[in-house]
């Protein structure tokens, strides 16, 4: 049944079997509603009918932007507005690094109807506070919301 002459094999085997169950894994972690769990620290809101998620390649702060499709805005507005501890500016009040992520978000956010920025934030302590901006154009709800610094725990 069992011959040392496979052993090999059978490490092999168990190797690619690891490899693959990490994978799964990694992706998992990676998923929209997983990365918004852990960003906001509550699951996403039932009032959200689609949730996309688009990350930075290249930022110290690990930027995501969240574009949310919703029936009732109203009711996840005043939920973010809790999970983010946020406040209604005018695009003068936006963060600097929102402004150097994503010049064409901050051209969006311009033309919003309304902005709303988290009121404190440690940027290189995001588990004492993250840095949220909601806002929203023609057709969908943003949350721009920073992640751990480069080099930082994750």
């Amino acid at each position: 049944m069992f011959k040392l002459k496979y052993v090999g094999q059978y490490i092999l085997a168990l190797l690619l079997i690891l490899l693959l169950g990490l994978q799964i894994w990694t992706y998992y972690l990676g998923t929209t509603d997983v990365t918004f769990k852990r960003l906001l620290g509550s699951e996403p809101y039932v009032e959200i009918t689609d949730l996309s998620l688009r990350r930075y390649e290249k930022s110290a702060i690990s930027p995501h932007l969240f574009t949310i499709d919703t029936k009732n805005e109203k009711s996840v507005i005043e939920r973010l507005k809790q999970d983010c501890n946020l406040k209604s500016v005018t695009s003068d009040g936006l963060p600097n690094e929102a402004e150097k992520t994503d010049p064409e978000m901050v051209a969006v956010i311009e033309k919003s109807p309304y902005i709303y920025v988290s009121r404190s934030y440690d940027l290189a302590h995001p588990e004492k506070g993250r840095m949220c901006i909601v806002f929203r154009d023609d057709k969908h709800l943003y949350l721009f919301i920073n992640g751990n610094l480069e080099g930082g725990k994750r």
